[in-house]
């Protein structure tokens, strides 16, 4: 089935959108409404969860997710045959799923992010154990702020084929899995590093194109991981950094991190985290000067 006017269910993501359940009553319309953390240790926070929604013909709701790319961000359209509470018991294996290094946790699978990089791992054997009762799902594809050239192209993930034997490690989280749950998070991170640059200063993208704005994060990201940061924190004044003082501040022998370790040597053998927050102090003092300076 490839028309995503034929689905009969509605995934969504409490988080993204908090206020789902009550809105979907208000609507008046006979919904079949099941929050997937209704019955497991997470219950308090259903409406956080994941919210399964199956759909009468005669709803809008399909029709709206089509038109509607604000929308498209926190749900997915699916197609079944089987009943909700069919589906539902097959999701909730996918809540908190144990993966091949024996850890466990929260998967958001309803965030559409994060499926469209999770379904993607699964080759077509795997993905008919994921999908077992869904037949076709349709999740908006990921596209970054600045590449945004109009309306997001969707992705389809159909059922190869049916199954009636599901191997008891169907959801099993393995090295791909595990892979691309970390690109998803990457992709997290590039959309909120782009904008909180972008709102310090809106002029720090405006000579770059799509491509050279995209090489550019990866540079920063790679960069800063290389030199031994691991917080968000830390990669972000990495970044901020990289803006005020050019991506190679911390090789470049005229630059001011130069001058800062002349002044106190013992910085250099600081750890990568506790040194950029450091910099940070005398960079923000460097410009607090400067603007001192030309006020």
């Amino acid at each position: 089935m490839s028309n995503v006017s034929q689905a009969n269910f509605l995934l969504i993501d409490g988080v993204l959108r908090p206020d789902a359940i009550a809105h979907l009553y208000q609507r008046g319309e006979p919904l079949e409404i099941e929050p997937l953390y209704i019955g497991t240790r997470w219950k308090e926070l259903h409406d956080l969860g994941p919210i399964l929604v199956k759909l009468p013909s005669s709803s809008p709701l399909v029709s709206e997710w089509q038109q509607n790319q604000l929308v498209q961000s926190d749900s997915c359209p699916l197609f079944s045959r089987a009943s909700l509470s069919t589906v539902a018991d097959h999701l909730r294996h996918f809540i908190c799923p144990p993966d091949l290094n024996g850890n466990a946790g929260l998967l958001r699978f309803a965030d559409p992010l994060v499926t469209h990089y999770w379904l993607t791992s699964y080759g077509p054997e795997q993905l008919c154990q994921v999908l077992a009762p869904i037949e076709t799902l349709w999740v908006k594809t990921p596209i970054h702020t600045w590449q945004s050239t109009g309306d997001a192209p969707i992705t389809q993930f159909s059922r190869p084929h049916s199954t009636d034997v599901r191997d008891k490690n169907f959801a099993l989280l393995g090295e791909n899995q595990i892979s691309v749950l970390e690109l998803a998070y990457r992709w997290q991170f590039k959309e909120r590093l782009y904008a909180w640059l972008n709102t310090r200063d809106p002029q720090t993208f405006s000579l770059l194109n799509s491509d050279q704005t995209e090489r550019w994060l990866e540079h920063v990201l790679d960069s800063g991981s290389a030199w031994g940061l691991v917080s968000e924190r830390g990669l972000v004044t990495w970044a901020e950094t990289c803006v005020d003082w050019g991506r190679d501040f911390a090789t470049r022998p005229d630059s001011p991190y130069q001058d800062w370790l002349s002044q106190a040597p013992e910085n250099g053998s600081l750890a990568p985290e506790l040194r950029i927050e450091a910099l940070d102090d005398y960079r923000q003092l460097a410009l607090e000067a400067k603007d001192t300076a030309n006020g």
